[in-house]
């Protein structure tokens, strides 16, 4: 079967249109704001993972640590709830 240069244009036009209407339509990642009003799971887990931070950092402020090795544990610290990263 030959196909073509006129045929293989046309053909090669339509798919890139219908892959173009469908990307336009997907919507499966989405930016949102969290806030602590919203209720949304991952909202909430945000939330709780910066409360997280603030309460550790206070506390190796307590401890007396200077700011690079604060910093170097902060950058360690994993959520005791979800084990990932407090810094994303």
């Amino acid at each position: 079967m030959t196909v073509n240069r006129r045929r293989f244009l046309s053909t090669t036009v339509l798919s890139g249109i219908g892959v173009a209407a469908i990307a336009g339509r997907a919507s499966a990642f989405s930016e949102q704001s969290c806030d602590p009003s919203s209720g949304t799971q991952a909202c909430r887990e945000l939330i709780r993972h910066h409360e997280l931070l603030s309460k550790l950092d206070e506390e190796l402020e307590k401890k007396g640590l200077d700011e690079p090795h604060r910093k170097a544990l902060l950058a360690m610290a994993v959520c005791p709830f979800c084990g990932q990263p407090l810094i994303g």
